[in-house]
């Protein structure tokens, strides 16, 4: 084994490069294999499958748009459910004014109407949580049921119905219950009320109130559906629970403005709604909040996901840059979140509040966004490396299988086995077989001539001493011998020039005496190749054995 290695080394020292059909399968199987999976890897990147990257930002531009979708639809929905519930109102009111014999301007002058008027109104409030997807409903008059208390200027007659959900055995129950208004009309109709109820609002803080009233009485020709308002983010004094109400002027049909009605959807409701819905991103959320320029204030909005159930945690957000269609937004402890913004409108033109702009977003932590890339990457690479190990494994074992044949086919032949398999179930081995024995065929009659040739120069050999032979062969007198002789020896010295250097360098050590096995150790080489050397020898100067070859070779010898 150590020989064999020796040769190999000693060869590739020499310059000579061999490569087996096996390993040249192999590198042909490796390369195409390469290529397809490099091609693979190319087409899936230019196409985003195969880029981390670009699957994130398409699962963000999916969500994204169904969130930010289904926010405009549903407010703007509820915006004009909201218009219809106060016409409504309007309408009831009106009827009522007219029963009792006195304008709607007028029903802040009579107190002891309030009460009356509140309780005629209890089946419309309930009709508006039962039919629409909100938290509560209300009604907030221009008006208090005793204007002598203290700060009795802040304090307004109304109704607040809230909608809370509780959960038995498994099933949601919807239950209503009386934040504000008169204890007795909830009681009437089987309402509950909070432990946080109060008879009538306390406006301060409650900018909207104003505000609707002021812009409904400053334009009196507008539609109601161009007068509606969402307040930000509010907290009623007693409640618990943050919410934004959608306010709407009630107007007489004398014009006079003389309270609002609205519906309410709290943090909980929109958080239950829109929390977007990521393994990959656990805490993705999905703010809904005012915007003015680059900044977006959560903190005046909604915010909805799985890691801000329980509180409003962003605050001021400050749009940084924008990249291929994903935004990148700092909070004011710095800390940066990527994903999607667009711009809302709430408001139809010719609204008072058509300036005041809304952006639903759907956001992610920085750090979050940027180790999900680069975990998927790391994935995707480790499947591109897996599919290439696979292939080259199923390079070597097709290479192997698909030559393992052809070895032993040239193994048979090499090894001058005559025995030869009768069914190799490979065509082109099967003609190299048929062929093999019809050459063999046809050089059996040539190399018997040969011999023949041969013994008739050992007689010649056995006849004369060699002196005499080297002095009288090229002028023998022997007709019968002597030319056919002549003829196959000088044949023989021509055929001497289509020798390689190799071929010619095993032949000068035949003349030197020397046999096979010396040859192929002087010569570094194995006794096979000096066999095959003496396959490609034998043909080139038209001899049939060794034998034959070193009469010749005497002859030579005992020319010079």
């Amino acid at each position: 084994m150590f020989r064999e290695a020796f040769l190999i080394l000693r060869r590739r020292s020499r310059g000579e490069r061999l490569t087996s059909l096996q390993v040249r399968l192999f590198m042909f199987f490796a390369l195409f294999a390469v290529f397809l999976v490099g091609a693979a890897f190319l087409a899936m990147m230019l196409t985003g499958i195969w880029s981390a990257e670009q699957r994130h930002r398409a699962w963000l531009e999916a969500e994204a748009n169904h969130v930010i979708a289904s926010i405009s639809t549903d407010f703007n929905r509820l915006s004009l459910r909201g218009v219809a519930f106060a016409r409504q109102l309007s309408s009831s009111i009106g009827n009522w004014a007219d029963d009792k014999g006195i304008h709607e301007r007028e029903i802040k002058n009579h107190p002891e109407l309030l009460e009356n008027l509140l309780a005629e109104q209890v089946g419309h409030l309930l009709s508006v949580i039962e039919n629409n997807i909100c938290s509560g409903a209300f009604i907030i008059l221009d008006a208090t049921v005793n204007p002598l208390i203290p700060n009795a200027e802040y304090s307004r007659a109304g109704i607040f119905f809230k909608q809370r959900e509780l959960n038995a055995l498994g099933s949601l129950l919807q239950v209503v219950y009386c934040l504000r208004g008169p204890a007795s009309v909830a009681r009437a109709n089987g309402i509950e009320l909070l432990g946080q109820w109060r008879m009538e609002f306390d406006i301060r803080g409650m900018d909207f109130f104003d505000l609707v009233i002021n812009h409904a009485r400053e334009n009196p020709a507008a539609d109601l559906t161009r007068l509606y308002y969402w307040s930000e983010r509010y907290l009623l004094e007693g409640n618990s629970e943050y919410g934004m109400l959608l306010c709407l002027p009630l107007i007489g049909r004398d014009g006079s403005v003389y309270g609002i009605c609205g519906i309410e959807v709290n943090d909980m409701q929109f958080k239950r709604m829109y929390s977007p819905e990521s393994p990959e991103f656990p805490r993705a959320f999905t703010a809904f909040a005012p915007i003015d320029g680059d900044n977006v204030d959560t903190g005046l909005g909604f915010i909805a996901g799985n890691s801000y159930l329980t509180s409003q945690a962003i605050g001021l957000l400050v749009l940084i840059d924008e990249n291929n269609g994903v935004s990148s937004l700092r909070a004011i402890n710095s800390d940066i979140y990527r994903g999607s913004l667009e711009t809302l409108r709430l408001y139809p033109s010719g609204s008072p509040y058509v300036n005041e702009n809304w952006a639903a977003s759907l956001l992610i932590p920085a750090a979050d966004w940027d180790a999900a890339i680069r975990q998927g990457n790391a994935v995707l690479l480790g499947i591109g490396i897996t599919l290439l190990a696979a292939s080259l494994i199923a390079a070597v074992f097709i290479s192997r299988r698909y030559i393992s044949p052809v070895a032993a086919a040239l193994q048979l032949i090499k090894s001058d086995i005559k025995d030869r398999p009768t069914k190799t179930n490979i065509a082109e081995i099967e003609d190299l077989f048929q062929y093999l024995a019809i050459k063999d065929e046809e050089r059996k009659t040539v190399y018997e001539e040969r011999e023949n040739l041969a013994a008739e120069l050992e007689l010649i050999k056995l006849r004369a001493n060699e002196d005499d032979l080297a002095k009288n062969l090229p002028d023998s007198n022997i007709p019968e011998l002597n030319a056919p002789v002549m003829k196959a020896y000088e044949q023989f010295l021509r055929n001497l020039e289509t020798l390689t250097a190799t071929e010619r360098a095993v032949f000068n050590l035949y003349i030197k005496n020397h046999t096979a096995q010396e040859i192929a150790d002087k010569l570094f080489v194995s006794i096979n190749t000096i066999k095959f050397h003496n396959k490609n020898i034998y043909p080139k100067l038209n001899v049939s054995s060794l034998k034959e070859l070193k009469v010749y070779i005497s002859m030579m010898e005992n020319s010079t």
